[in-house]
């Protein structure tokens, strides 16, 4: 009897100290128009952490058997067994290695033909293996499967930024039209940008859009001689889940927003923030003032939440265009970790940038200190709670 009490007792103060620590840590969760929309607060509910990362391998080599130089590796995507598939900007293909490093094959090559690209810009792999690859100068989407074989492709005409593949296989990618036409003037145009997330399937039909996202401008200059114009950090960004759920979100707040594939707009999440400062603002007649909400770098990691990389204090201190990379000491990246139901979990540093999770790894480009790029994969030995 006496021990029933006991556990009772216990099991009275695990409650209550569950219910205080869920007190704690308060959402502000209203429907709007049949929307659910959670603001969390600006400090995660789990905490913060410091990824602790052991390295078991390194793809790249200055020199020596050319099958392990990269040249430009612009992406890492790996299937379930491992196979690690590198998208090499500057040599024009994509290399393949499998789990313990061993190359394989190369895919594809420079030119316009049938399996040949110009300039690969994005790639991703789909749910059953195959391999697409967004040639950006040929304004194509082209096929392989993972043995290289060419399987297709077809035409994206006009710019696209960016591309995904779902569980389905079908396939996202960016399109932006301008509103106004560029006019002949001697000083900068400011014009709005209509953002589109386009869906097709694996054969470039059935097309559908979500958007116009609104609020991207470009500033453009032209003249009778040329035309510059200056890139922004405000901008729309999106990614897109395993079920084709689209998460769109622009920067100038920190609100994402979540589209059910035919769609219809279900949540908009976020957290509280305060802006950084901009470190390339020269005081008030700067581009920006402050910093976007978060950088237009997102990655969704095998469980199904959103890694958004964020912009951090030390970025602030910065000196801007004189800082150069540090070899010895890389700026560690920073993301907010938010839950598919737009909590917002924890916040992660860790010394790179992800690209892919596989099978509980990281997969990360980073440069030596010889100055060439390689790929690496890591094992997280630790989650170091720290202190902000």
């Amino acid at each position: 009897m006496r021990s029933i009490r006991i556990m009772a007792v216990f099991l009275i103060l695990f409650v209550l100290i569950f219910c205080s620590k869920e007190a704690e840590y308060s959402q502000q969760i209203e429907m709007i128009e049949g929307v659910k929309v959670i603001t969390n607060p600006d400090y995660p509910r789990d905490g913060v952490f410091q990824l602790d990362l052991e390295e078991d391998l390194s793809i790249g080599v200055e020199e020596g058997d050319e099958r392990y130089m990269l040249n430009e590796p612009q992406d890492v995507k790996v299937t379930d067994d491992g196979t690690i598939f590198i998208m090499d900007w500057g040599d024009t293909c994509i290399k393949v290695y499998d789990s313990e490093g061993r190359y394989l094959r190369t895919v594809g090559r420079e030119g316009v033909g049938p399996g040949e690209f110009s300039t690969p810009v994005y790639m991703d792999i789909s749910a059953d293996g195959r391999v697409f690859l967004m040639d950006g100068r040929n304004q194509r989407i082209v096929l392989f499967n993972t043995d290289g074989d060419y399987l297709g492709g077809f035409r994206v005409m006009g710019f696209h930024s960016k591309m995904r593949a779902d569980e389905r296989n079908r396939l996202y990618f960016q399109r932006q039209t301008r509103g106004e036409e560029v006019k002949v003037l001697n000083s900068w145009q400011e014009l709005d940008v209509d953002t589109f997330v386009k869906r097709t399937d694996e054969n470039g039909e059935g097309l559908f859009s979500f958007g116009p996202f609104l609020g991207e401008k470009d500033r453009i200059m032209r003249t009778e001689t040329g035309t510059m114009s200056i890139g922004t950090s405000i901008r729309v960004t999106w990614d897109v889940d395993k079920a084709g759920y689209l998460y769109q979100g622009f920067n100038d707040e920190y609100a994402i927003h979540v589209f059910k594939p035919d769609g219809k707009k279900v949540l908009t999440f976020g957290r509280e923030y305060t802006p950084v400062k901009n470190p390339r603002a020269k005081g008030r007649a700067g581009p920006q003032r402050y910093m976007p909400a978060f950088a237009p770098r997102w990655i969704f990691d095998e469980e199904g939440n959103l890694w958004i990389e964020i912009y951090t204090e030390s970025e602030e201190k910065e000196e801007d265009e004189e800082r150069q990379y540090e070899k010895e000491k890389p700026k560690p990246i920073a993301y907010d970790v938010f839950s598919p139901q737009g909590d917002y979990l924890k916040k992660v540093i860790l010394p790179h940038r992800i690209y892919h999770f596989k099978n509980g790894k990281i997969y990360s480009i980073t440069a030596t200190e010889e100055g060439f790029r390689v790929v690496k994969r890591f094992k997280v030995k630790n989650w170091q709670p720290i202190k902000e």
